[in-house]
């Protein structure tokens, strides 16, 4: 009995592990010690967890437009409770200041702030008075 309980202990703690792992840190994938700047037309915005996406045309020296994804330091639970929706991005041209990947000439970033051009300004998590970031 006392074998039994040990090994069902073991597989529940296995279990409950995984999850855990599976979350990362921000620190792993981007740069937290720069900050980027990026302005382009919403192409997508997926409120999902852990966290939102967003991909983002941007234009290029020569005018090409360059997908930059970019993904929320926030999850989708602290999204829409600030009222988020993604038609409410999507179209529309942004300015979006972030974290850049660590890989070079990489076009990603994890985001901090995103500035409509009518100055509307949402937090995509890390910024003063936004959302917790999860």
């Amino acid at each position: 009995m006392k074998l039994c309980l040990s090994a069902l202990s073991a597989v529940a703690w296995v279990v409950l592990a995984v999850p855990a792992m599976a979350h990362h840190s921000f620190n792993t994938f981007f740069d937290m010690s720069r900050t980027v700047q990026i302005e382009g037309i919403v192409k997508s915005f997926r409120l999902v967890s852990p966290h939102s996406e967003m991909m983002i045309d941007v234009p290029d020296a020569g005018g090409k437009a360059v997908t930059w994804r970019i993904t929320a330091r926030t999850g989708a639970v602290n999204a829409r409770r600030e009222g988020w929706k993604a038609e409410d991005f999507i179209g529309r041209k942004v300015k979006v200041e972030g974290n850049p990947t660590r890989r070079e000439g990489g076009t990603a970033m994890a985001a901090g702030v995103v500035t409509f051009e009518d100055g509307k300004v949402v937090c995509l998590g890390g910024c003063p008075g936004g959302p917790p970031v999860e």
